[in-house]
């Protein structure tokens, strides 16, 4: 009977653990970029290590492990990766100002994505760069690589909500100003935006100036700070 009882808690400890998000464009779109299902088995590992354990950078030997692949297997499989640039090794600095590597996969997502709209729309080119042009900016207010989860949101809000890339970048320009730079609040702004039938960023811009001549709260741009779209940011999701 406690052999049993050991048994239940060692099984639940594992439940507890939870899972790991894998984003679903990768299982659906790795054949066509030219991905093995070995490159998407040592993908869901890093995924892992990143989300789960906290190791940006496991070993070759950590992998070998876990896996049936050999050392040389997935050395070559990761240095084919990097090459083809699906991953990338980046350098980070923690809190402390102490650097280390690790495994980014943002590039690996571009690719799905891109590879996915290019099958979905006539011009390939112009729906990629507009794509990969979101990414890098989101990256570069967000100050980081983006999440696998984070990737997803992103796609989801222009593939399934069918939010422009004009809107998108607004309302991520809104977060920026409010100080509350996050996918949550991002996403609630152009939820709201939606339920006014908000669909371009101009008719994003009459309806602040809607509310502002009915004298809600909002923040006030100081000269230096107007974005060179001319777009005009105030604090109106009050509730976070």
């Amino acid at each position: 009977m406690e052999q049993s009882g050991s048994f239940q808690t060692t099984l639940v400890n594992f439940l507890l653990q939870g899972s790991v998000s894998v984003p679903v464009i990768l299982l659906q779109e790795y054949k066509q970029v030219g991905l093995t299902e070995k490159d998407v088995m040592i993908l869901i590992h890093l995924i892992n290590f990143q989300e789960k354990e906290w190791n940006p950078l496991p070993s070759i030997q950590l992998l070998e492990s876990r896996m049936h692949m050999s050392y040389e297997e997935i050395s070559n499989a990761l240095h084919h990766m990097v090459q083809h640039g699906f991953i990338e090794l980046e350098d980070v600095t923690d809190e402390n100002g102490l650097q280390s590597e690790r495994y980014s996969l943002t590039p690996l997502y571009r690719q799905l994505a891109a590879n996915y709209i290019g099958r979905q729309t006539p011009d390939i080119d112009e729906q990629t760069n507009a794509y990969q042009g979101l990414f890098q900016l989101f990256e570069r207010e967000f100050g980081r690589a983006l999440s696998p989860f984070e990737c997803e949101t992103l796609s989801r809000w222009i593939d399934e909500d069918g939010y422009s890339d004009d809107l998108i970048e607004a309302a991520l320009r809104e977060a920026v100003f409010c100080g509350k730079v996050s996918f949550r609040y991002i996403d609630r702004i152009l939820l709201e935006w939606e339920r006014n039938q908000i669909q371009t960023s101009e008719q994003a811009f009459e309806y602040t100036r809607r509310f502002r001549s009915k004298g809600v709260l909002y923040k006030q741009m100081k000269p230096t700070e107007v974005d060179a779209g001319n777009f005009s940011f105030y604090n109106w999701v009050s509730q976070e």
